[in-house]
């Protein structure tokens, strides 16, 4: 999408919510344009830059009015084909003309305009049935809906959703040596990276199986490469197996001490990475967002994806 075509977007979107009573504002990021009516809160984003439109579709904002937290409904318009929104209302081009000309003659002859498509923040599929996703690496779901449901102390619908994470496995090899003293680097362990906010996961010992992704699952794409993650983990392998230690010589009857850091190379590292979906029933109460680990049972303190307000 041209820098022009995007100005003029956001500048139509505004002015069609404008119509629709919605007080509206220029935003430099990470979105466009933010709309309030009355309890209501609207978010823009004008990009075919897959990547921009992922992290705004995935991110619950949420808004304080009048004291009261209110999740934000959000708007994407787009020229890339091949986006489908998850969360947000898409307005294709179609669309745009369409709300356009509905808001012009409202201008015209000076009646009301409702946004009648205003986009709520439930989950749809776009009109789209999705198809059958094959098998992955996955953690097995131990907890149904009702069981989530229960813990999050939430009555509302549920939605299951395939958290991506990567999963390595590392064992460290080799020694290092100085005036006598003998520092080793032997380590062996695993450990979790969510893929969509690059926060560490925790889920004991277990060991990823394969397994089917549910149909009706709402499988989430990664955002943290794999090659990022890699770099990122050996940064952190290396930074853990890094030892200092104290060593002291004699001369004579002078006793002499100096600290020496002890850092493996990557040579000293082999280790594999593997993705793997963990699955979050996603309760949305009347208020509330909760989300519990499907496998763990537990309710999560954190977003599985990136969780972001405005105020």
């Amino acid at each position: 999408m041209g820098e022009l075509i995007h100005t003029h977007a956001v500048s139509e979107i505004q002015r069609i919510l404008e119509t629709a009573g919605y007080d509206c504002e220029m935003e430099e990021g990470p979105f466009n344009l933010s709309a309030i009516k009355g309890g209501k809160c609207i978010l823009v984003m004008c990009s075919d830059d897959t990547n921009l439109l992922q992290r705004f579709d995935m991110t619950p904002y949420s808004i304080t009015l009048s004291g009261s937290k209110i999740r934000c409904d959000k708007i994407i318009f787009t020229g890339n084909p091949y986006f489908q929104p998850k969360e947000c209302e898409l307005w294709s081009k179609d669309k745009l003309v369409e709300k356009s000309g509905e808001a012009l003659i409202a201008r015209i002859w000076g009646t009301p305009y409702d946004l009648n498509a205003a986009p709520g923040y439930s989950y749809t599929r776009v009109g789209i049935q999705q198809p059958a996703l094959g098998f992955s690496l996955v953690l097995p779901i131990r907890i149904n809906a009702l069981d989530a449901a229960r813990v999050a102390r939430q009555q509302g619908t549920t939605l299951l959703r395939m958290i991506p994470y990567w999963y390595y496995h590392y064992q460290s090899t080799g020694e290092a040596t100085y005036k006598g003293k003998s520092v080793s680097f032997d380590d062996e362990g695993s450990g979790w990276i969510n893929a969509i906010n690059d926060l560490p996961g925790d889920f004991g010992d277990v060991v990823p199986v394969q397994g089917e992704l549910p149909v009706d699952a709402d499988v989430m794409m990664p955002v943290t490469k794999m090659e990022d993650a890699k770099d990122r983990v050996m940064t952190d392998l290396i930074k853990k197996l890094t030892r200092r230690v104290r060593i002291k010589t004699t001369s004579g009857d002078a006793i002499f001490a100096e600290e020496k850091e002890f850092r493996p190379n990557e040579d000293n590292i082999e280790f594999t990475i593997d993705k793997v979906y963990v699955p979050v029933w996603q309760v949305r109460g009347k208020k509330d967002i909760v989300e519990v680990n499907a496998y763990t049972g537990q309710e999560l303190s954190l977003p599985s994806d990136e969780g972001c307000e405005i105020f």
